[in-house]
Order: C-alpha cells, then structure tokens, then sequence
C-alpha cells in the first residue's frame, strides 16, 4: 500500500502545500503594502514577486481589500502569539507581569511594518474602513484586565473600572511613540530611547492608578 501523500497528476494539492502557498501570498502582500502603501500596490505587482499564477492569487483574494484584509489579518495573529510566547516567559505577581505586558505594548505599537499598516488603515478609511472593521476577541486586553484585576486585589493598584485602567495604560504607554511613528517621527526607534521613556510612563501610570 503506498504511503505517500504526494497527490498524483492532475489530483487534487496537499492542504499544507494550500497553506504555504497562501502564506507566500500573503507575506509577499505584506512587504509591499508596508513598503509602498495600499494605493500603490497592485495585484499584479503581488503576483509577479509571489511568481505564482493571477488566478491563483484572485483565487485566495478575490480584491485589493481582500488582500490587505488577509495581510492585516496574518499581522493580528502573529502579534497575539508574540504577546502570548511573550508572557508565557514571565513570573512574578500581577503588577510585574502587568509592566511586562505594558513594556511590550510600547514595543509592538513603534513595530515599523504594523506602523505601515496602521498608516493605510488612516489614510485609506474611506477605503477599507468597513473592511477592516474591529473584532469583538481582544485576548491581549482580556489579559491586561486580569492582570489588573489581580493586582487590585493584591493592593497594588486602586480599585476602580478595570477596563478605564487598561485603556489609560494604553494611553500613557503606547499612543504618543505610536503617533509619533506614524507621523515619521523616529523619536523611539532605539530600544534605549524606548525603554527610557517607558519607565517615565510607567511611574506616571503608577502615579495616577497606584493604591
């Protein structure tokens, strides 16, 4: 009996050859959405540096939007399980883990090809504004409310709306470097410059949400 699953010609191709090829698609996508914009990218330019067939693209893709919907989808997933490898190294009670969380929100937020899709995603919204709409999941800020849930029953932070907390902390942590970036700004390029201005952002937070 044989035992190979390579699909005979003409049959049908294997799932994982399906997959690898989407994720080529998709990552060829990615690099030139980043680099030129949405605007200035087409299908056909993908195509050529995919070196894959039109049809096999509009197969997968059957628009622009769709392709920056599948590339804008591929970046959320890769970046929630960065965050979980991220706090799945990390120990000690709520309020540590909570600045850890925080110290890699400020990271990923100044990440320079999320900042290029962040950019479409502005100066494109008449475009794919609908498109690429918010979801209802958000395990990173599910995390960020527990942790500080655990750190108001531990005493280390003060009672209050949980959720207006973790919106704050994202506000004094990662908005200002984001914006910045996006605007061109290279103020927070460096991991130095980045971790100097985290933990004046830190303290302010504690300053304000601290019991």
């Amino acid at each position: 009996m044989p035992t190979s699953t390579t699909p005979s010609k003409g049959g049908r191709p294997r799932k994982s050859d399906v997959e690898a090829k989407s994720l080529h698609i998709i990552e060829t996508a990615s690099r030139l959405f980043a680099q030129q914009g949405f605007a200035a990218t087409s299908v056909e330019q993908v195509v050529a540096a995919c070196g894959v067939g039109k049809d096999t693209v509009y197969r997968r893709f059957p628009s622009k939007l769709a392709l920056f919907e599948g590339v804008v989808e591929h970046a959320r997933v890769q970046t929630l399980a960065h965050f979980q490898t991220t706090m799945a190294t990390q120990t000690g009670d709520a309020l540590t883990q909570l600045r850890a969380a925080a110290r890699w929100l400020l990271a990923v937020n100044l990440d320079p090809t999320l900042i290029a899709f962040k950019r479409i995603a502005f100066s494109e919204a008449l475009v794919v504004g609908q498109a690429v709409a918010n979801r209802t999941d958000d395990p990173i800020m599910d995390r960020l409310l527990s942790l500080i849930g655990e750190a108001q029953k531990a005493g280390a932070l003060a009672r209050g709306d949980a959720r207006f907390l973790a919106a704050q902390l994202i506000n004094c942590i990662a908005v200002g470097p984001m914006l910045d970036a996006m605007l061109g700004g290279t103020t927070y390029a460096s991991s130095r410059a980045q971790n100097v201005y985290f933990d004046k952002a830190w303290t302010l937070f504690l300053d304000g949400a601290g019991a």
